[in-house]
């Protein structure tokens, strides 16, 4: 997570730099000056996911160790999962943790209480980071999310939380 609050401040920092001279002097992120973090935890996968995941079980040969292929493909565009640019890419990954893991792979249950983890991770941010406050969003209580916040939330998934680094 560090590492990703890092990269977040970085990324943000270049952003600002590229916008023109005037917006620069006014709106340039400055990593030394006062910021704020929110983290997005999600606490269950997107449906898509969840559905991605069904459909390769279904097609998984456990004495073989392989996948019918052929029978994923027709699977997923029968759920119409082909249209999601996400769902081949996902399923490829996924298919190679199974390889590399066994069938344990596809159950993707946190074996931690991520919110916790993120909460005690909470003073450590504000005091060697720099944040001037740090919030915690529990996307299964936040409610309906607009704006950046919304797009910074997306991408959540349990275990790997999104961030949104801003000026305070």
């Amino acid at each position: 997570l560090t590492k990703s609050v890092y990269d977040a401040e970085a990324s943000l920092q270049k952003r600002s730099k590229k916008k023109g001279a005037k917006e620069a002097l006014t709106g340039e992120f400055d990593p030394n000056g006062p910021k704020t973090l929110d983290i997005f935890v999600a606490c269950k996968f997107p449906q898509w996911q969840e559905d991605v995941i069904s459909v390769l079980k279904e097609c998984f040969n456990v004495s073989t160790a392989t996948f019918n292929d052929k029978a994923i493909q027709e699977a997923l565009g029968q759920k119409g999962l082909l249209k999601n640019k996400k769902a081949m890419p996902f399923a490829q990954v996924t298919k190679k943790r199974v390889a590399l893991l066994g069938p344990t792979a596809f159950d993707r249950a946190l074996i931690f209480e991520e919110i916790d983890i993120l909460n005690a991770l909470v003073p450590y941010l504000k005091n060697n980071r720099g944040y001037s406050k740090v919030t915690i969003v529990d996307l299964g209580n936040a409610g309906e999310l607009t704006g950046a916040l919304a797009t910074a939330a997306e991408s959540a998934v349990p275990g790997e939380p999104s961030l949104l680094v801003a000026k305070a």
